[in-house]
């Protein structure tokens, strides 16, 4: 299966949808993973603000006009009370404070960090009049009716907020705002961004190995199907040569010795004997074309790669197809495009028969009077050969099957001139086996133009 371009890229076909399609569904998993895992670390986030925001706002509501008070809050909290900007300034009691162990700590500073969190008192008018944990100018001031935000200092890092109304004897008595860095979580999305992208990347490599190894082992069966009817296509075509041999001669030398005996065959038997020859030779070039296609599909063509100039042998057929041409009354015509001769490296038997197919194929579809052109051209990398007809063109509809087995555009035309439809089939393959293409432009009413590219020597 590995010799066979089909299944090859039959195969690598099926190996990368499979894993495209992989890739979208992990790629779509993981990302509704990061969805779910990030809400889910936002929702824990607000939560707990939420939870110390509402134990603050008991704490300063009754001692938010008595500063002395506030500062033993502060303190409770092992957060900085900034009435002042030299009152930002860490103090020893917040640094000891800071170090004492955690049995002995208040309640709350188990919750709060002194880094991360800041508490923020703000009047009705929503000015800042308090200023716990962070100075007050590393965020932006903000209005305490908006409940939840979000923020970023000047160093980009962001920062989650919520605010809270006091009330102070049932009167509202401005805000209190208790915020938290968002570094940590940061810190924590962009590993699992990393760990889900090369958990994927990893996964995906895997897929395509598993993806080609599986693809292979699906086409199996298949391959040995069309192996066997290649092999049985082989041996039934070779089987047909010995009877057809047979009876070829058989006819001939029948001819040959009525032809010289005294007694003349009558009428009647000298038209069948024909009719027999004529079918006998149809079948052989069948059987030849066969074989020819085998050959090329396994990729057992016998012929050399030699180097071969494509300028003697298009002249030479030109010069075999003119009586043809003459008996079909077509014109037929050579114009080399090229100074100097072109080589290309291949079977030279096997070109001579792809550019005869070609020529053939445009004499007979031309009608009297018109014109067949073949053209030689050449750019940096590929010999361009062009056979250019007059003929009624290809319907669209046709032009993609005009290189499958057997099809035949205009059966009554081929059964007239004994095509069997396998002279395109066999160009193509020639041209493939030569690691070249063919192509076709035509138009209805104004003639085919086939295109053979092959590369350069």
């Amino acid at each position: 299966m590995k010799d066979n371009q089909l299944f090859g890229s039959t195969r690598l076909r099926l190996a990368l949808w499979y894993a495209g399609v992989m890739a979208c569904i992990m790629g779509l998993s993981g990302l509704g993973v990061y969805q779910v895992v990030a809400h889910a670390y936002r929702k824990t986030i607000d939560q707990g603000l939420q939870a110390v925001t509402g134990v603050v706002a008991k704490q300063i509501e009754p001692v938010i006009q008595r500063p002395e008070q506030l500062r033993q809050v502060a303190k409770n909290f092992s957060l900085r009370l900034c009435l002042t900007e030299t009152d930002c300034i860490p103090t020893v009691e917040a640094t000891k404070a800071a170090q004492l162990p955690e049995m002995i700590r208040p309640p709350l500073v188990k919750v709060p960090d002194p880094i991360n969190y800041y508490i923020r008192l703000l009047d009705t008018s929503g000015r800042p009049i308090v200023v716990m944990g962070l100075q007050i100018d590393q965020l932006p001031s903000t209005s305490g009716k908006a409940k939840w935000q979000t923020m970023k200092d000047r160093q980009g890092i962001r920062y989650r907020q919520v605010s809270l109304p006091l009330q102070i004897q049932n009167q509202p008595g401005g805000y209190v705002q208790v915020g938290r860095s968002l570094q940590d979580l940061d810190h924590n999305l962009a590993a699992l961004r990393w760990t889900l992208l090369l958990g994927c990347a990893i996964s995906l490599l895997l897929v395509a190995l598993s993806s080609w190894w599986l693809a292979g082992l699906a086409m199996q069966p298949i391959y040995h199907s069309y192996r066997k009817m290649q092999q049985f296509t082989a041996d039934a075509a070779h089987e047909f040569r010995t009877p057809l041999a047979a009876m070829q001669a058989t006819i001939e030398s029948t001819l040959r010795f009525q032809s010289k005996s005294e007694s003349s065959i009558t009428e009647m038997t000298e038209g069948v004997l024909a009719v027999l020859q004529r079918q006998t030779l149809r079948l052989s070039e069948l059987v030849r074309d066969l074989l020819l296609l085998t050959r090329i599909d396994q990729r057992k063509l016998t012929g050399k790669q030699l180097r071969c100039c494509l300028n003697d042998l298009i002249s030479d057929l030109v010069e075999e197809l003119a009586f043809l041409a003459v008996k079909e009354e077509v014109g037929l015509s050579m114009q080399l495009q090229v100074p100097d001769s072109v080589y290309v490296l291949g079977d030279e038997e096997q070109l001579y028969r792809l550019v005869c197919n070609l020529i053939n194929n445009a004499i007979q579809a031309t009608p009297a009077g018109g014109q067949v052109r073949v053209s030689l051209n050449k750019d940096e990398q590929a010999a361009m050969l062009q056979v250019q007809d007059t003929g009624p063109g290809i319907a669209p509809a046709d032009q993609g099957r005009i290189f499958d087995r057997f099809y035949r555009v205009e059966q009554d035309r081929s059964r007239h001139t004994g095509g069997s439809g396998l002279g395109l089939p066999i160009a193509l393959a020639i041209a493939q086996a030569h690691h070249g293409t063919i192509q076709v432009r035509s138009e209805l009413g104004k003639g085919s133009t086939f295109t053979v590219r092959l590369p350069l020597e």
